[in-house]
């Protein structure tokens, strides 16, 4: 796979999606168990346990044989639906200084993701955008599903203009029943149409993540002297002395991420930014703290 390898696996080891898959229990339709539980339902599989699940539906004699803990799930629980919306806009193929584009970043989070909700025993789905939605993956529970994710994921190249606000609106319409959903991009949108876009998919009772990926040279715009800069969604260019425009650009800079960081909140979505320059596995742990 392109976006996972042995050393992100074993990274992953010990994260657990915990009071997250709980945050979404409610909304989303996770796993629970029907108030009639008989004795007689039928076994399914196991899943390993994440603090904050029942004790009682602890398997001992797994636990004899592997000194590990593990959740006995029957055929009546319900899955938790999940899925990834990754934006493959022409601004994700943005990179500065032999960073990874913010693209690739999304890639490796959105995948790590994905990994983390199958391995529970949970269904992870895909859905890319840029103007409409691209490559559509349903919701599946086999782990043979993560390589599909990855292969959708390496065949888009991120190009093209978008208007994110109108194309998460047409995105929500095509999604079934209640999920999870991450949506994974760099936001570079009109907030207050972003963020209705984003509401709109809670209003359909889903549950709702918000992952900003950006550059660091997004933020700082550490550039010296005169630059030419080109539009990766537009094309268009444009000459300045970055030493005269730098002091406003920063400031503009925070002002949007200060409106995503109280919109999101305000509608009790949780949002985090990350940057290109971390692991992606110190992206989804900072995503994680958010539910601790």
């Amino acid at each position: 796979m392109r976006f996972l390898d042995p050393v992100v696996l074993a990274q992953l080891r010990n994260l657990k999606l915990g009071a997250l898959r709980r945050r979404a229990e409610g909304v989303a339709g996770g796993k629970h168990r029907s108030v009639a539980f008989a004795f007689n339902q039928e076994f399914a599989q196991h899943r390993a346990y994440s603090p904050g699940d029942e004790l009682k539906y602890l398997d001992w004699k797994v636990y004899a044989r592997k000194d590990r803990y593990f959740i006995r799930q029957s055929q009546e629980e319900q899955s938790l639906r999940a899925h990834l919306l990754v934006d493959t806009s022409g601004s994700m193929a943005f990179q500065l200084d032999g960073a990874a584009p913010k693209y690739e970043h999304a890639c490796r989070v959105a995948a790590a993701l994905a990994y983390l909700v199958l391995r529970d025993g949970d269904a992870a789905g895909l859905v890319t955008f840029d103007t409409e939605p691209g490559a559509v993956l349903p919701p599946r529970q086999s782990l043979a599903q993560l390589e599909l994710i990855d292969s959708a994921l390496a065949a888009r190249v991120p190009s093209g203009k978008t208007d994110l606000g109108a194309v998460l609106h047409r995105v929500g319409a095509r999604l079934g029943r209640r999920s999870l959903l991450i949506l994974i991009s760099d936001l570079l949108g009109e907030p207050s149409r972003v963020l209705e876009a984003v509401k709109a998919f809670r209003a359909r009772k889903h549950e709702v993540v918000a992952i900003r990926v950006l550059d660091p040279a997004e933020r700082d715009l550490d550039i010296e002297g005169a630059v030419r800069f080109e539009g990766l969604e537009d094309g268009e260019t444009l000459l300045c002395d970055v030493e005269v425009v730098r002091a406003a650009y920063r400031e503009a800079f925070e002002r949007q991420l200060r409106l995503y960081e109280s919109g999101f909140h305000q509608s009790g979505i949780p949002y985090v930014a990350v940057y290109t320059d971390e692991p992606p596995v110190r992206s989804i742990e900072r995503l994680l703290s958010l539910f601790r």
